[in-house]
């Protein structure tokens, strides 16, 4: 526990409890007294200066690596701040997007039956066939270890909206089908979705079931495809689309 009187016999000791009573008037002021007050107080030496970085700092300088710094050091901090502000959120307003949030933020933390359970409240009546609301339940089904949940969502998607187009949702309806031991048809949409996806990922993953079908030649043809793809493409490119880079190398050695 702080001792504030040891401090008074030295100019850095005052400059010290300067610091700390800073950081504590400003925590009360901007309404962030819950939890950083408990934490300057009980880690006086290592609470101000967390708060300093995280909060002080990129107030004052507003530029966004001292933002991201500041971000990532609150997450730290509080872990579960974010997932207070979405639950207040969704209560307070009570709005399909916020309800979005929510799940999302679950998800992120691994809690997909969760997030399950509340895009299945969010897609209801007058929103029972919200694409972006179907298309997340989808993801959380097929985490929480549910493919043909997953797959069932999209198909339903796909027949409340038949123009309904998303890369994305390609995707996870094929890995759906592979989930399920359906290889063939996972394969077939694996080609379809090939030529759209931007990325290397439909790619690497259609070689992957090839060769777990055991048509290794087209598979490694397919690998080889990825490997060239990526092939004096942009670094942002190449960096973006590593592990799918990676993997494919690895099956052509």
């Amino acid at each position: 526990m702080l001792n504030p009187f040891a401090y008074l016999t030295s100019p850095y000791g005052i400059l010290y409890l300067l610091v700390i009573g800073l950081c504590i008037v400003h925590a009360v002021r901007s309404g962030n007294f819950m939890p950083w007050g408990y934490i300057i107080i009980f880690l006086p030496a290592i609470g101000s200066l967390i708060y300093l970085f995280a909060v002080i700092v990129p107030e004052l300088f507003r530029s966004r690596s001292a933002a991201r710094l500041g971000s990532n050091v609150r997450q730290m901090a509080d872990p579960h701040r974010t997932l207070r502000q979405a639950h207040r959120t969704a209560e307070m307003v009570g709005s399909v997007d916020a309800k979005r949030t929510l799940a999302e933020e679950y998800i992120a933390r691994g809690a997909y039956a969760d997030a399950v359970e509340i895009y299945r409240g969010a897609a209801q009546g007058q929103f029972k066939d919200d694409p972006a609301l179907l298309q997340g339940l989808a993801r959380a089904q097929f985490l929480n270890g549910d493919p043909a949940g997953a797959q069932a969502t999209l198909d339903a998607l796909q027949i409340a909206d038949p123009k309904f187009v998303s890369a994305d949702a390609h995707l996870l309806y094929a890995r759906a089908l592979e989930g399920q031991g359906r290889d063939e048809e996972a394969i077939a949409e694996y080609r379809r979705l090939v030529p759209y996806y931007a990325g290397e990922e439909a790619r690497a993953r259609l070689a992957m079931a090839l060769g777990r079908t055991g048509r290794r030649d087209e598979a490694r043809t397919v690998f080889q495809q990825v490997v060239k793809s990526l092939d004096g493409a942009p670094s942002r490119y190449k960096k973006a689309q590593k592990e799918w880079g990676d993997i494919a190398k690895r099956a052509l050695r």
